[in-house]
């Protein structure tokens, strides 16, 4: 079971994703949780996560030793692979903030995962890198396109075929991290960060909000326009029925 690998915690209207498989964090499987079991973490009084590692390490990436063991039967490695990426296409769809709250290593296949969240932040002495090349592989949930399209091709490029270790401040350099945090506790400081965002607000507003950034990016900006203006009014109308109410009370 992924779950196994993984802790679920909720600090007020913040849930914490904690990829919990010490030392390194490695993933044992690329889908690291079942869509299903996040799907039931992520209630109604969820309005935002952080994802975290447990410990020192934010992730090391795939459990290597394991992933190719399954080139006995190529299928299953494509089906693994297939779930990874749904689970981290899932995440990178929310239609709530998510923060990667990174310490320690960050590499392969966790950086893919903190690549895929709304906000990176990370504590001074964080290390990133896509060591794949190095093993003549390459990254596989994501991370090339979402890397490219923070830092540009060339950059990508470089970090790519080098496989070189990056600090956190050549990582800020590059748009890989938004914030770099004092102190080694980046949950802590991730799930106050995104709670001083999203716990007074109507998690209706929080989910439109996301939805119009996602279009922005995504859609046509006609198109994008054309929800917002619905978006607008249907959170237009529920504000004047709420003052309507307040008024008959």
């Amino acid at each position: 079971m992924a779950e196994m690998n993984v802790r679920w915690q909720v600090a007020n209207s913040v849930g914490i994703l904690l990829l919990d498989n010490p030392p390194g964090n490695y993933l044992a499987d690329p889908e690291f949780v079942s869509l299903e079991k996040l799907g039931e973490w992520l209630c109604d009084d969820i309005k935002g996560m952080v994802v975290a590692g447990a410990g020192r390490h934010f992730s090391a990436g795939a459990d290597l030793k394991k992933l190719l063991k399954q080139t006995e039967d190529i299928r299953s490695l494509e089906k693994s692979l297939f779930q990874g990426n749904a689970l981290v296409n899932f995440i990178a769809d929310l239609d709530i903030p998510v923060v990667a709250a990174i310490s320690g290593v960050c590499f392969g296949g966790g950086l893919e995962i903190a690549l895929a969240c709304t906000i990176r932040i990370c504590t001074q002495r964080s290390l990133f890198a896509f060591p794949e090349i190095n093993q003549s592989l390459i990254p596989v949930l994501g991370g090339v396109k979402r890397l490219q399209s923070l830092c540009g091709e060339s950059a990508a490029a470089e970090l790519l075929l080098s496989g070189d270790t990056l600090n956190a401040h050549k990582a800020y350099d590059l748009k890989i991290v938004d914030r770099i945090v004092e102190g080694k506790d980046s949950t802590r400081v991730a799930a106050d960060f995104l709670n001083s965002l999203v716990d007074n607000r109507p998690k209706k507003v929080i989910q439109m909000m996301m939805r119009s950034l996602r279009n922005s990016s995504r859609k046509d900006f006609e198109d994008a326009q054309k929800e917002d203006v619905g978006m607008f009014c249907e959170l237009a109308l529920d504000v004047f029925q709420a003052e309507q109410n307040h008024l008959l009370q």
